[in-house]
């Protein structure tokens, strides 16, 4: 049995950006609920069903949340009003404040006498060093905000001194990745602790079990930034190696178009998180193209002994050893994936020969061992 945790005589406050949709930084929040059972959660916008770790638990939400169902699943097109919305919130007579922030949640207003912490996944993206990218290439801006895009260069130049300013509040910045650490020094000019995202080590390790197939593999969310694209036209000029892309999103149709003449690429769709460990205990080696923050994926790769292809940059650089449980590779193109995918058809005996040792290793990054560092750390 698990056990739980809390401050004996502390009142303990949780918060959040925003709470509709159930994903990587989310995982942490399930983390947080279960090593403080008895702590509040604060939000700006909450849809219940898609969280029911916290069915029984106290969510204090912003104004933004009596707009209709459909402006909340689009929390995007609220993004203007998020930081008063967040900073709304009435945080008096807590003894401790959590943030899990990608935005705004460490902005949030406390007493003099409380202590806040925040579990920091990202510096806000398209205000400082992927801003340019976001508003040229339009990556992960949602199709119904995209005519509005030339109002963008206004609004984030006026918020940007705002997220500067919102980020000295915290007592103390906890990052998910040494990548992370670094974005904070840089924009916020804090010093940070490192703790890694949690992986769900129990569960994946069971894929080690798995005979290796002829697949590499590939999962997440069709979106443009995920690179999802670069696999597709690699593999389209490499026929004798197999590719599956597990994930929907918007980008479906776009791949499938550009995958037609190639037969060795497929399309699995949603897969449930149950088929997970065997999907990729399976694979050859799991593709990481793109350049995230930390990376949750990829540890969940790691967790059934298969190693790790990851564009050497980003949240990957910390997680994967070259030679040793994966392999870089420099550029996001095509020739320099391939090369990588040559070296480590050299090496994959050795990642073969160390497979048990690879999923040893994350055992580190478990729920368990990250609920216990957490707790140390507070």
């Amino acid at each position: 049995m698990q056990k739980k945790y809390s401050l004996p005589s502390a009142r303990i406050a949780i918060v959040a950006d925003w709470l509709t949709a159930n994903g990587g930084a989310e995982k942490v929040l399930e983390s947080f609920a279960k090593i403080f059972p008895t702590a509040e959660f604060f939000t700006t916008v909450y849809l219940p069903e898609n969280f029911p770790f916290l069915k029984n638990r106290t969510v204090h939400t912003s104004w933004l949340n009596t707009l209709p169902r459909v402006l909340k699943k689009r929390h995007q097109v609220l993004f203007p009003f998020l930081p008063s919305a967040l900073e709304s919130l009435d945080l008096r007579g807590f003894d401790l404040v959590i943030s899990s922030s990608s935005f705004i949640a460490k902005a949030v207003i406390t007493s003099p006498e409380a202590h806040h912490i925040c579990y920091c996944h990202t510096p806000t993206r398209y205000f400082w060093d992927e801003w340019q990218t976001f508003l040229q290439e339009g990556l992960n801006i949602p199709s119904f905000l995209r005519p509005f895009r030339s109002f963008f260069p206004f609004l984030f130049t006026r918020l940007r001194p705002w997220d500067f300013l919102s980020a000295q509040r915290p007592d103390i910045f906890i990052a998910n990745s040494e990548y992370v650490q670094k974005r904070i020094q840089k924009y916020y000019r804090r010093e940070s602790l490192l703790l890694r995202p949690p992986v769900n080590f129990q569960h994946f390790q069971k894929g080690i079990t798995e005979e290796k197939g002829e697949s590499f593999i590939a999962l997440g969310r069709l979106i443009p930034y995920k690179k999802f694209d670069l696999l597709v036209k690699t593999f389209a000029e490499l026929p004798q190696k197999k590719l599956m892309i597990a994930g929907t999103g918007p980008e479906m149709d776009t791949l499938k178009k550009l995958a037609e003449n190639a037969d060795n690429i497929s399309f699995l769709g949603f897969v449930p998180d149950a088929d997970l460990p065997a999907l990729l205990g399976k694979a050859r080696a799991f593709l990481f193209p793109q350049l995230e923050d930390a990376g949750i994926a990829p540890m969940e790769a790691l967790a059934t002994g298969t190693p790790v292809i990851a564009f050497a940059r980003g949240g990957s650089e910390g997680l994967v050893e070259e030679g040793e449980n994966g392999i870089f590779f420099e550029a996001q193109t095509v020739e320099s994936l391939t090369e990588a995918l040559q070296q480590f058809e050299v090496l994959e005996p050795k990642f073969l020969q160390n497979r048990e040792k690879i999923q040893k290793n994350m055992e580190k990054q478990s729920t368990e061992n990250f609920e216990k560092n957490f707790l140390e750390l507070v």
